[in-house]
């Protein structure tokens, strides 16, 4: 293999490592989020059981916008955390393609698909930053009303 070809194929393999990356965090996020879903259910059902009491109803209606929203958040970060996969795989494509057709597609364009594929990236994490950030406020409400709870019944 000459060394163009060589350099060609390395630059081809680099953005696998992205794809390996986003792949991690795709799943952590997605595992959480079905977690987030669970607690949904649980609290929904919890809910629409005849022996709750008015009190928790009150406490898991302040509590489920808040985990819909937390949900919401994931699922925008999974979107964009596929099409960010699909930018890196793209731009490993590109690379590679001009060890079968000739130079590769004009340079700009493949760095542009890579570069659009971070940014894309980057605002999951940020959205995440944002729901870890409404997560103690579920977990505030559940301590107030484990709080009352036991203050009534004393």
């Amino acid at each position: 293999m000459d060394p163009q070809s060589l350099q060609g194929l390395t630059a081809a393999v680099a953005p696998v490592v992205m794809v390996s990356a986003a792949g991690l965090l795709f799943n952590g996020i997605a595992t959480k989020n079905l977690h987030l879903s669970d607690r949904i259910r649980a609290l929904a059902a919890v809910a629409r059981h005849a022996g709750t009491t008015a009190q928790r109803r009150r406490q898991i209606a302040s509590e489920l916008p808040l985990f819909g929203r937390r949900v919401r958040l994931s699922q925008w970060s999974l979107g964009m955390i596929y099409v960010a996969i699909v930018c890196f795989v793209l731009t490993s494509l590109l690379l590679a393609s001009g060890l079968w057709i000739g130079p590769p597609v004009l340079p700009i364009v493949i760095t542009v698909i890579f570069v659009v594929g971070v940014a894309l990236l980057v605002v999951p994490l940020g959205l995440e930053f944002v729901e870890m950030g409404i997560s103690p406020r579920t977990i505030k409400i559940e301590l107030e009303g484990m709080r009352d709870a036991r203050s009534s019944s004393d």
